[in-house]
């Protein structure tokens, strides 16, 4: 490994196990490799602009707002996740500090284009968020992938849209860096060994 850490993303749809498969893969790399961070987008610290994304996103009643376009909502996401590269990431990054990140631009991409947001305004908010990762691209993404959600909330159409934009996604970003579609089910223990397995040999 250089000097500066790994930057490997963990992404997918809600439901598909992500979250889950991220903190098992840190426990194992933490075990026999250099100390990586889990950190997440838009962010769950106390204390953080991604936080109160965060809670805002997920109950906008408590902050008085009855509705958000979702183009506004996707905004707020970049804004979130420019502080963390710009105040937590990068300079991790630069200390040498490996970083496990839970979700990437991807995921504005595709809940943003599943929204109805316009190719056009996802470019440009984008384009903001690459602008402040100064270059740095992942040492590796692995897209978590499952056929059914493991959440009972999300409907089998919404489940099959987003399954769907995450591929198309992968496939325009095929050849910029390292991608490693993760088929994920109920058993963990394969999928992180795949994960670790690859995680090294990008390190090396």
């Amino acid at each position: 490994m250089g000097l500066d850490g790994n930057l490997v993303v963990v992404e997918g749809p809600d439901g598909a196990g992500k979250t889950t498969l991220a903190r098992a893969l840190l426990e194992q790399l933490n075990s026999i490799d250099h100390p990586h961070r889990l950190l997440g987008f838009p962010g769950n610290e106390p204390g953080t602009l991604g936080r109160h994304v965060y809670e805002l996103h997920h109950d906008p009643t408590r902050f008085d707002v009855n509705s958000m376009h979702e183009a506004s909502l996707q905004i707020l996401h970049i804004g979130a996740h420019v502080d963390a590269i710009e105040i937590q990431i990068l300079p991790d990054l630069k200390r040498g500090v490996s970083i496990i990140l839970d979700r990437y631009w991807w995921s504005t991409w595709v809940y943003g284009a599943t929204s109805g947001v316009t190719n056009g305004s996802l470019e440009r908010m984008i384009e903001v968020e690459k602008f402040h990762w100064a270059g740095r691209l992942p040492t590796i993404v692995f897209l978590v992938d499952a056929k059914d959600s493991f959440r009972q909330d999300i409907p089998r159409e919404r489940w099959n849209e987003l399954r769907s934009a995450y591929r198309r996604l992968m496939d325009i970003e095929e050849g910029k860096y390292p991608i490693m579609r993760i088929p994920n089910t109920e058993l963990i223990a394969g999928p992180v060994d795949e994960m670790v397995q690859a995680c090294r040999k990008g390190a090396e």
